[in-house]
């Protein structure tokens, strides 16, 4: 009896391993122009990203003695939706995304609007092309450039500002 005990319990186990490994999990790896991508699946979207990383500093503590949380909530972004219509130069929307859904970008920039880092995320019914998303990349980061603001120009003392931004397909 004891023994039965025990197998249901590693039986129960493995198999919650194996549900949480099924919500956060690679579902595939593609190529773009000498660009390697992983796609991840989590629990209500997909995640696209290159599968290097640049190598990013870590922002100080304190920006002209005020604490990076606040620095973080002066600073306006005044050009990050020019990436849309990069999704819009795309012959055929369809091979990007499907009508009705989404994509957000997520960014990671220096304080000089740069983008060091860029990912993508879609609902988990989008029917998205891997090649859509490689030229999306190279698009956004060959022509972008982005620009924020802050009083005294205190995002420029930064390593790295994260943000995302969303277009919805229509």
């Amino acid at each position: 009896m004891r023994k039965i005990k025990y197998l249901i319990a590693v039986l129960f186990l493995l198999q919650l391993f194996s549900l949480s490994a099924q919500t956060n999990m690679t579902v595939g790896e593609f190529e773009y122009d000498d660009i390697k991508f992983k796609v991840t699946r989590h629990e209500s979207f997909f995640l696209i990203r290159p599968v290097e990383t640049t190598n990013i500093l870590s922002n100080p503590e304190t920006i002209d003695g005020y604490p990076l949380e606040l620095v973080m909530e002066l600073i306006k972004n005044d050009g990050s939706s020019d990436w849309k219509s990069y999704v819009k130069e795309l012959s055929d929307w369809d091979l990007v995304v499907g009508r009705g859904e989404y994509i957000i970008t997520h960014f990671i920039c220096n304080g000089n609007g740069e983008i060091l880092h860029l990912s993508f995320s879609t609902g988990k019914n989008t029917k998205f092309k891997n090649t859509s998303f490689g030229l999306l990349y190279k698009k956004i980061m060959v022509k972008s450039k982005l620009k924020f603001t802050s009083p005294n120009n205190m995002h420029k003392k930064m390593n790295q500002i994260h943000f995302s931004s969303i277009y919805d397909i229509e």
